[in-house]
């Protein structure tokens, strides 16, 4: 008569043991992403110096391609085919999130803050938000 006892005593047991630990494990849940992935969001963007100057289109082309910008964007106006960083013609970045990116860098792009003066990141932010109908500051 004591099977019964013992026997839910270990179904029991075994229950007890395979919960142990349990809250440590995760399941890889699936994130969902909407749109092409090519979106800014502006609002996490910091005002860097640049964003306080007018920047010149025609400097910013130039700074485009001395800086190897188009090594790794897509922007029809520079005749460029990068695809390491985002296509700045799908990206319509704002103003103030290119001031910001170039400046600081982000993922794998690097800072430009110490290569390229603050006058050159006006101009290539004004560049790429002209070229690809962005927002203005």
């Amino acid at each position: 008569m004591r099977r019964p006892g013992i026997i839910a005593a270990v179904l029991l047991g075994t229950v007890v043991i395979a919960g142990c630990g349990a809250q440590g494990v995760a399941s890889p849940t699936p994130q969902t992403m909407v749109g092409t992935g090519n979106t800014l969001p502006t609002t996490t963007f910091p005002i860097v110096p640049a964003f306080h100057k007018k920047g010149d289109t025609k400097k910013g082309s130039t700074v485009f391609a001395s800086a190897g910008c188009g090594g790794c964007h897509t922007l029809s106006a520079a005749k460029s085919t990068g695809t390491v960083g985002p296509d700045l013609d799908a990206l319509k970045a704002n103003y103030q999130a290119v001031t910001a990116q170039v400046t600081n860098g982000g993922g794998v792009m690097p800072a430009f803050k110490k290569q390229l003066s603050t006058q050159q990141i006006a101009d290539v932010a004004a560049y790429v938000v002209t070229s690809t109908g962005g927002k203005a500051p």
